[in-house]
């Protein structure tokens, strides 16, 4: 099932969600959903909190369920969370028991990349509370139809080549093709049919951008360097680097420092946190070194900026998106 049919046919609010899909782009597109159909404009400021991993995870988490609702019925969390699974027993325990006494007049939303162990205790707990739900994101004919659709939400159509070629050159990193798909559509307003002679030049541009130019980037916000990251941004636009995807980018890097950050604090080794993190020893290692210029706070901050800027990018709502990211820079320097 896809996120928009499950939103669509979920008519009773329940207490708790666990949402997990690997795919940013999905997790992401189940928050604003969620968001969208259950939580009032009118309300957001008091009754819908965010609380993302890192240090006092659970203590935090159970801090913004308790708190009850202002002027409202409802209150909304909603929580980012790399892997339950990798709690200790006794915080498993811990998570376990918050869930289980969630108040009425809470709804607890959790995002995680990582699926549940369906033998365990917190697997049986969160199905009985709530609604547990993985998604995956789209492969082969599916993508296709996938891409086809967001083509037709900006009214184009797409030949048969050119979805081939983006499914190659981006496979089904969905908030890489969203990202690629806007910009062909910007840069065609007048075309209804868009073909692979239209895209094959102008979807090459963004591979060329390194880690290491993203890395350089983020140690610029890191030190508080506001006119030398402004003027970094302003050099990797000029090369033609489409601002969603830089937003991408920096959001990837900033869930990377966020996770080794946090092991960090059990161990140096850039090979263990790799391990536990499932990710190269190398770029491990250059996070581990960047992670010392921020707080944990600072890049929850920052990561929250960039998400919802995503998905204002993503629904049009920034018509300058070039002037809107170095306004998203100048504030996650100022955190």
């Amino acid at each position: 099932m896809e996120v928009q049919s499950f939103i669509a046919n979920e008519n009773k609010l329940k207490k708790l969600y666990y949402i997990c899909s690997e795919d940013n782009y999905l997790r992401e597109e189940f928050k604003q959903k969620f968001i969208d159909k259950f939580v009032d404009e009118e309300i957001k400021d008091f009754n819908l909190s965010f609380v993302q991993p890192g240090e006092d995870y659970l203590k935090r988490l159970k801090s913004a369920v308790q708190t009850p609702p202002l002027g409202s019925e409802k209150r909304f969390v909603i929580s980012h969370l790399e892997a339950a699974d990798s709690f200790d027993k006794k915080e498993a325990e811990k998570f376990i028991a918050l869930l289980e006494n969630l108040a009425e007049s809470t709804s607890l939303l959790i995002l995680s990349p990582e699926p549940l162990d369906k033998r365990k205790k917190l697997y049986l707990r969160i199905k009985k509370q709530g609604s547990y739900h993985e998604f995956k994101a789209p492969k082969y004919s599916n993508l296709d139809k996938w891409i086809v659709s967001r083509f037709r939400e900006y009214n184009k159509k797409i030949d048969k080549r050119s979805i081939k070629v983006l499914e190659n050159m981006f496979s089904n990193k969905l908030e890489i093709l969203a990202a690629e798909i806007e910009k062909i559509v910007t840069r065609f307003p007048d075309k209804e049919k868009i073909s692979y002679y239209d895209i094959k030049d102008l979807i090459s541009r963004e591979r060329f951008i390194e880690d290491e130019e993203i890395f350089a980037f983020l140690d610029l916000i890191g030190e508080k360097k506001t006119d030398k990251a402004l003027l970094s941004l302003k050099e990797m636009l000029n090369k033609g680097v489409y601002p969603l995807y830089l937003l991408t980018m920096l959001a990837n890097q900033i869930e990377l420092l966020m996770q080794v950050k946090f092991y960090s604090q059990f161990t140096k080794n850039n090979k263990e946190i790799a391990k536990k993190i499932n990710k190269h020893p190398y770029p491990v290692k250059k996070a581990l070194q960047r992670s010392r210029n921020f707080t944990q706070l600072e890049l929850e901050k920052i990561l929250e900026e960039i998400l919802t800027a995503n998905y204002h990018f993503l629904t049009g709502y920034y018509p300058d998106q070039n002037t809107a990211l170095e306004m998203i820079i100048i504030k996650a320097i100022n955190y």
